[in-house]
């Protein structure tokens, strides 16, 4: 039985209609999957943005630029808050704030004295302090005693009639003095001073403390380097050079700041984060309840001397920025904050450091 037109020119146009429907799937398909595929951004390990752009904002996918949460202004492996010292009393200065290791420096050199005139045989020591020596220096005798009874070939005697000799603490100025007497002679002539050692402080570093800084070469572990930094803030009259006030200089900008420093010698400037924070941690500086603020310099990862400082991984701090930006330190919360080096304010103080070959 013969089709009819009608049918036949039905099913003549489903053909293309159809045809053109799959076209249209197959580049909707096509779209939507080209869609859900990453552009994969080619790594540049030459920086090829430019000095200016810092490498990780150039690179972003470089292994060097893993993402990961980053705290500005922190040091991650610092302690709790209770860890450091976060103190506003006023620091001792001169012999005074002598610390126990150089103590016990002085008291190796007695004790090895000793050792050459008594030949190496064992001789019993009684500890006695003249004048003012262990007032001025804090458990100065007791330092002294449990070096003495510690001791290869030493012990300590209570009784000052049954010691071989007597080793005298005193103070000449700032000078302090051991000295090791045989008042009897039984181990040289009688009333001859068998050893003797000093711990002598120059006045114009009596302010200043030593603190060790760690270092770092290769990401690993490197030698510690020393710097000394005033233990107080730089005070109105150190500042102005007249006067006897202890308050704070505060208010001065950063410029200011390290142009007094620099007057001091030596390439002293500001302390870096680095130098600070360590200083911090092992109690060498103190605050001031007028000047709870502080100005800090940001270490300079282009120095030879200060890079090495940064181990990358656990300093978080924007050292890049280290020429045109410093960073303010709160001595009521322990807490970095970046600032401009512009920016002075009232209860802003400073105070200075310097490395030690």
């Amino acid at each position: 039985m013969p089709l009819c037109s009608c049918c036949l020119s039905a099913e003549t146009k489903k053909g293309p209609m159809l045809n053109y429907l799959l076209k249209i799937s197959l580049l909707l398909s096509l779209a939507f999957f080209l869609a859900g595929c990453p552009k994969q951004t080619p790594v540049s390990e030459s920086g090829a943005c430019g000095n200016e752009v810092p490498f990780c904002v150039c690179n972003p996918l470089s292994p060097k630029c893993e993402t990961k949460t980053v705290i500005p202004n922190q040091f991650m492996d610092r302690p709790d808050k209770a860890g450091i010292q976060l103190s506003f009393e006023a620091a001792q200065t001169g012999i005074g704030a002598a610390s126990r290791e150089e103590i016990e420096e002085q008291l190796t050199s007695l004790l090895n004295q000793i050792r050459i005139k008594a030949e190496n045989q064992e001789v019993s020591i009684f500890v006695k302090c003249v004048g003012k020596a262990c007032r001025s220096i804090k458990n100065l005798k007791e330092t002294t005693e449990n070096f003495l009874g510690n001791s290869r070939d030493f012990n300590l005697q209570s009784d000052e009639s049954l010691s071989d000799l007597k080793v005298k603490i005193r103070l000449d100025g700032e000078q302090l003095i051991f000295e090791a007497l045989d008042e009897d002679g039984t181990i040289g002539n009688a009333g001859e001073i068998l050893a003797r050692a000093s711990l002598g402080r120059d006045v114009a570093e009596s302010g200043w403390s030593l603190v060790s800084v760690p270092t770092f070469e290769d990401e690993e572990p490197s030698s510690p380097m020393s710097f000394r930094i005033m233990k107080n803030l730089v005070t109105q009259s150190e500042y102005s050079g007249v006067g006897v006030s202890r308050l704070p200089q505060v208010g001065l900008s950063f410029e200011a700041a390290v142009a007094y420093c620099q007057k001091q010698g030596r390439d002293a400037v500001p302390p870096n984060v680095h130098v600070f924070e360590y200083a911090l941690r092992q109690g060498k500086i103190v605050g001031h309840r007028r000047a709870h603020l502080e100005i800090v310099r940001l270490t300079n990862e282009e120095d030879e001397i200060e890079g090495p400082m940064i181990n990358y991984e656990i300093d978080l701090f924007d050292f890049e920025r280290a020429l045109d930006t410093m960073l303010i330190f709160s001595w009521r919360t322990g807490d970095y904050e970046s600032s401009k080096q512009t920016y002075f304010q009232d209860d802003l103080g400073f105070r200075c450091a310097y490395w030690t070959e």
